[in-house]
C-alpha cells in the first residue's frame, strides 16, 4: 500500500514539475515559488511591474522619501527579459526633490535545475545620467551581475524545506567618473505556502498553480506569507570615494494571484560616519501576466519551456 502511495506521489510531483514551467508570473523554479526581493535582483525572468516602491528613511540631516517604479518584460519565454527602473526622491533639511537616474538592463536565466529548485542568471545593467543633481549624482555606469536562487526542498529536515535563498554579486563601474563599487545582496526567506502545500500537505490535490490560498479567512491570509531577511551591501573600489556600507532589511511578504506586497524595517549594519539611517520600505509588485494575459506574449520564441 505504501509503495503504491509513494509511486502515486512521485507521479503527481513529476506532473507538477512539468506544469510549473508555465507558471512564471510568480517566479516558479520547479515546485518553488520565489518572492521579488526589496533591493536584491531576482534570478527569475518574468513580467512584473513594481509600483510603488516607497522608502521612508531618517538620516542625521533630515528625512528622505522616495517612490520608485520598475518594469520587467520577457523577450524570450522564461529565459531573457529587459528591465527599466527609476524613482522620485524628496529630502528635507533643506527641502529638495528630483528624479533618480534611470537604470536599464537585460537578464538571462542561464541555468535552471527544477528538481533542486535552483536558478542561475546573468544580468547587465546600464545607469543613465538622467537624475537631478539636487538629490543624486548624475552619472553613466555599467553593472554586470551574477544572480542565483535556491530552494531547500531537497533537505532531509521537513521544517527546513520551506527555506529559500536569493542573492546577487555585481560590479558597478562608472563611465563618466572614476572607480566603482562591488555590490552584493542576499535574501533568506521562509515560505508558508511551501510549508502548507509540500510539507504539511494541507493542500493535497491542488496543483502548483494554486499553491497560494484563496479566500478572505485568516488561514488564507497568513498562509500566503513569506517572512524574510535581506542584506544589501556596497564596497567602493579603485579611486571611488565613500566607505563600505551594509543594510539589513527584516520583514514579510504577502503574495496573492495578482500582487505581492512586502514591508521591511531598514537597519544599518555599517555606514559612513554621519550617514547612519533607519526607516521602512514598502513594495507592491504586480504580476502583469495575471492581470493582462496578452502581456505574456514575447517578441522572440514560444511560450513555455520544452
Amino acid at each position: 500500500m505504501s509503495q503504491h502511495l509513494s509511486a502515486r506521489a512521485s507521479l503527481v510531483a513529476a506532473i507538477l514539475l512539468t506544469a510549473a514551467g508555465s507558471v512564471q508570473a510568480h517566479g516558479f523554479v520547479g515546485l518553488r515559488m520565489f518572492i521579488e526581493p526589496i533591493a536584491a535582483e531576482d534570478a527569475n525572468v518574468k513580467n512584473e511591474l513594481g509600483l510603488p516602491r516607497v522608502d521612508y528613511l531618517r538620516l542625521p540631516d533630515g528625512t528622505t522619501r522616495s517612490m520608485g517604479v520598475s518594469l520587467e518584460k520577457e523577450l524570450y519565454p522564461d529565459r531573457v527579459s529587459i528591465i527599466a527602473e527609476t524613482g522620485r526622491i524628496t529630502r528635507t533639511g533643506p527641502a529638495t526633490s528630483g528624479w533618480d537616474n534611470i537604470e536599464v538592463g537585460f537578464k538571462w536565466e542561464a541555468w535552471i535545475n527544477a528538481p533542486h529548485e535552483l536558478a542561475v542568471s546573468a544580468a547587465m545593467f546600464g545607469v543613465l545620467p538622467t537624475g537631478s543633481a539636487r538629490v543624486t549624482d548624475p552619472e553613466t555606469a555599467v553593472r554586470p551581475m551574477l544572480v542565483a536562487a535556491k530552494g531547500f526542498g531537497d533537505l532531509g529536515v521537513a521544517w527546513l524545506r520551506p527555506l529559500a535563498f536569493q542573492g546577487d554579486l555585481g560590479y558597478e563601474r562608472s563611465v563618466s567618473g572614476s572607480g566603482g563599487q562591488m555590490i552584493y545582496d542576499a535574501v533568506l526567506m521562509y515560505s508558508l505556502p511551501y510549508l502548507n502545500h509540500w510539507v504539511r500537505q494541507a493542500d493535497t490535490g491542488r496543483p502548483t498553480q494554486e499553491t497560494l490560498r484563496t479566500g478572505l479567512s485568516w488561514g488564507s491570509l497568513w498562509g500566503n506569507v513569506f517572512p524574510f531577511v535581506e542584506i544589501n551591501a556596497r564596497r567602493p573600489t579603485g579611486n571611488a570615494q565613500g566607505e563600505a556600507s551594509s543594510l539589513l532589511r527584516s520583514g514579510a511578504c504577502w503574495m496573492g494571484k495578482y500582487v505581492q506586497v512586502s514591508v521591511a524595517a531598514d537597519i544599518n549594519l555599517a555606514a559612513p560616519a554621519g550617514a547612519r539611517r533607519h526607516g521602512i520600505t514598502v513594495l507592491a509588485d504586480w504580476f502583469i501576466d495575471e492581470i493582462l494575459p496578452g502581456f505574456a506574449k514575447t517578441p522572440f520564441g514560444r511560450r513555455g519551456r520544452e
